[in-house]
């Protein structure tokens, strides 16, 4: 049988019950501090081509290279975290992460960018795959779903955040690369001792000894198929409605687009968090994803009025937004919760590759299209998600219940 090794199946109960404690805290905070990163990286792609020294040529390549750096990330550490463990790795995405922002906060050429940028995504990339998986590895399960949706949410404070100084110092490039430096440099001390503090997962001690059974049946490739649609329309929907939307066509509200549009997300997932973490994650699907698709059908019915007053735009972003951090928060729950131990880096990896991948082909196909071709392509990575929360509510599990494997 797949889970018969008792010891293996006590150190996942008693996790599952253990009460919160300082181990949890630490953890927690070590999480929180890399998803908050991971929020200020995804925001800088797109920010960056507002400083003047940046050609314009060069704005797809910069934001091209920011899913490419996170598809590799997630491929390379995922499976990297399942041979040789969790906690060195994590050290190694957050050392790899601070390197990359503060060769963005120093470079004053393009090129750099590019590869700074691409530095910076590839370890948050790791880090977000191995932050998922530590979560379900390390807490209660009855804390479980609000650490989740909490920590998680803090990326959205970091765009947020971010978005936010560059709009307050938006004449002062030199400003804006020096408080990008001191959060870098803060919030990766702050997550470096941290993550020192934690111990090995000890599920991922054990499974690395259990043998299962690890083929592929019709359940999986469903399970597999459900959750990269889930992962396309978060992953390319989010980009291209709140982050790319503004330097491919309102270049001057770049920043306006993006605090806004996140603000929403935040707020919602801070109100709302606790009561998301502990709903069925079947529901948050449908519901998160179905809100998505509703809300952009509406925009592109009424886009002409929408992108003509700032306001109306900002408003169905916001609108959509809300029900995008319903749908990010049932995807943060059902992709660690879906694998196991010995398996569970690189199944996040593989089907968040899937979403990256297509970021990437995206941002050369639209490089020319108009608002209209632009926005009805979200609506359909939209119905992708909801087909894919669809198919998950029709033959996937319930996880909120689900111990640890």
């Amino acid at each position: 049988m797949e889970y018969d090794n008792v010891e293996y199946s006590k150190v996942s109960e008693k996790i599952s019950k253990t009460p919160w404690n300082r181990e949890h805290w630490i953890i927690f905070i070590a999480i929180s501090t890399s998803f908050f990163m991971w929020g200020i990286t995804l925001a800088i792609a797109p920010l960056i081509t507002t400083w003047y020294f940046v050609p314009q040529f060069s704005y797809y390549y910069i934001i091209g290279a920011a899913p490419a750096g996170l598809l590799l990330g997630n491929m390379a550490m995922g499976y990297i975290s399942d041979r040789l463990g969790r906690k060195n790795i994590f050290l190694l995405t957050i050392g790899i992460t601070v390197l990359g922002l503060l060769g963005i906060g120093i470079s004053y050429n393009y090129i750099y960018l590019i590869i700074f940028v691409f530095i910076a995504e590839f370890g948050l990339g790791g880090d977000e795959t191995l932050s998922l998986a530590i979560m379900v590895e390390y807490l209660p399960l009855k804390n479980r779903g609000f650490a989740i949706i909490e920590s998680s949410n803090l990326a959205n404070i970091g765009i947020t955040m971010i978005a936010g100084l560059f709009l307050v110092f938006t004449s002062s490039v030199i400003i804006q690369k020096m408080w990008l430096i001191i959060i870098a440099i803060l919030s990766g001390i702050l997550s470096i001792i941290a993550r020192y503090h934690m111990e090995e997962s000890g599920l991922w001690i054990l499974g690395t000894k259990i043998g299962t059974n690890n083929k592929i049946t019709a359940g999986n490739a469903i399970k597999f198929l459900a959750l990269s649609f889930m992962g396309i329309a978060i992953i390319v929907g989010f980009a291209f409605s709140d982050l790319v939307l503004g330097p491919f066509h309102f270049p001057q509200y770049t920043g306006v687009i993006i605090f806004f549009s996140v603000l929403a997300e935040s707020v919602f997932g801070v109100l709302g968090g606790y009561y998301m973490g502990k709903s069925s994650r079947k529901t948050l699907a449908m519901v998160g994803f179905t809100g998505m698709l509703a809300s952009w059908v509406f925009a592109v019915i009424f886009l002409n009025i929408i992108i003509s007053n700032l306001f109306y735009l900002l408003a169905i972003l916001a609108i959509s937004s809300i029900f995008g951090e319903i749908a990010w928060g049932s995807r943060e729950l059902l992709e660690p919760e879906n694998f196991i131990s010995k398996y569970r880096g690189r199944g996040i990896g593989s089907v968040r590759s899937v979403g990256y991948a297509l970021y990437i082909v995206i941002i050369f196909v639209l490089i020319n299209a108009g608002i209209e071709t632009y926005a009805f392509f979200i609506l359909i990575v939209y119905l992708a998600g909801f087909a894919g929360s669809s198919l998950y509510m029709l033959y996937g599990r319930e996880t909120k219940f689900l111990r640890i494997r």
